[in-house]
């Protein structure tokens, strides 16, 4: 689903939504309409609010495989999470 969609599903405004990112209503204007890729920060941010409803692939009209089981996003706290390797730990 696309953030346009997303946005329009939901009833929300780019300046409603915003906030929520931590971007500007401009900014969130472009990524709607297809003018701007949100960048490494933002990414993860869209695919939280968004409950995994918007992703990555959407930006780039990639379709996600049926048999991928991955779980749909990490949230943001996961991703900051440092992770030790197996081989590593006591």
């Amino acid at each position: 689903m696309t953030l346009k969609e997303w946005l329009e599903k939901e009833g929300l405004s780019p300046a409603q939504f915003a906030p929520r990112i931590e971007r500007t209503a401009e900014a969130v204007r472009r990524y709607a309409a297809g003018e701007r890729i949100p960048d490494r920060d933002t990414m993860p941010r869209i695919v939280e609010e968004t409950r995994g409803e918007v992703t990555a692939n959407d930006f780039f009209g990639i379709i996600a495989s049926e048999a991928d089981t991955s779980p749909p996003f990490l949230s943001l706290a996961q991703r900051r999470r440092p992770t030790v390797p197996a081989e590593a730990q006591p």
